[in-house]
């Protein structure tokens, strides 16, 4: 199971070989598990690292692009789908860490974005009007999240129905992003507005 260096993701290149090795055989052990679970629904691409924190649910697929890591330190990374026609598609090298993504449609993750305990929700998942919360056959708002290449969403941040973020842009900690962000900016807040430009 020798891995070459340019496989590992890039913030683990400085393990030791003996550190990386017991790595990866963990990383395979929990893949492993989630594709006999999961069967064919949930893909990964190469060199994926994941620790036992590493949930995934749900009748949707999950595809995890290559050299991507999801080994959460503290609480887990999440990721669910809410429908058999949701989507979850997650770039090469991407990092979650602790990262939440809830999916009822599509939610896709761009390579090289950098995820903390952020959470990505789709779907409102329960009316918003007052005399529908109740209704189990209530329709709910859901609307595709798109993040694109190189987007940093920090800790504690929510990113809700519709949304695209653009390439390079950052988003606070404890933003809740409710509407696009272009690209090359830095948004913070509740509602989430650009701060500056990158």
């Amino acid at each position: 199971m020798e891995t070459h260096r340019s496989e590992v993701p890039l913030e683990l290149r400085d393990l030791g070989p003996l550190r990386l090795a017991a790595l990866h055989a963990l990383s395979w052990v929990m893949r492993t598990r989630i594709r006999l679970r999961h069967g064919d629904r949930v893909r990964f691409g190469r060199s994926v690292v994941a620790n036992f924190r590493l949930d995934v649910r749900g009748a949707g697929s999950v595809s995890v692009g290559d050299g991507s890591n999801l080994y959460a330190f503290l609480g887990k990374t999440r990721l669910y789908t809410r429908s058999p026609a949701a989507r979850i598609v997650i770039g090469r090298n991407v990092r979650l860490n602790a990262t939440t993504v809830q999916a009822a449609e599509l939610i896709e993750i761009g390579d090289d974005c950098i995820l903390g305990d952020a959470n990505l929700m789709d779907t409102d998942m329960h009316p918003i009007s007052a005399d529908r919360r109740r209704n189990p056959a209530a329709e709910t708002r859901s609307a595709p999240i798109v993040l694109e290449r190189n987007v940093w969403v920090g800790g504690q941040a929510a990113v809700l129905p519709g949304v695209r973020i653009g390439e390079n842009s950052v988003v606070g900690f404890r933003a809740v992003v409710t509407s696009d962000v272009p690209p090359n900016v830095v948004v913070a807040g509740n509602p989430a507005r650009v701060v500056r430009a990158i």
